[in-house]
């Protein structure tokens, strides 16, 4: 049970802080952009390792803990407000 609440709240990091990278990428902030990068990379690993081991055993309830844990993460990373993009992206890239 402590694997797959390991694999909910590393899947629910990862998805934060991709969003989050994506948003810092918009507002060129390379520093932040960088920093996210170690933690998104140490989520990932964390979890694809711990999965992967748990299909392999045969248990395949890892998925919905992988999967739940995705949605609720790129969900409240969607609605997190760090720092809006300029109000003119669209403009800049029409031209």
């Amino acid at each position: 049970m402590l694997e797959l609440l390991f694999i909910f709240i590393a899947q629910f990091s990862f998805n934060i802080l991709k969003v989050l990278e994506i948003r810092y990428t918009m507002l060129h902030d390379i520093k932040k952009v960088l920093i996210n990068s170690v933690f998104i990379n140490i989520a990932l690993i964390g979890s694809m390792f711990i999965s992967i081991e748990a299909l392999l055993e045969g248990n395949f309830v890892v998925l919905l803990f992988y999967i739940g844990g995705a949605l609720v993460g790129k969900y409240l990373g969607m609605k997190m407000d760090v720092g809006s993009p300029p109000k003119n992206i669209m403009k800049r890239i029409e031209e």
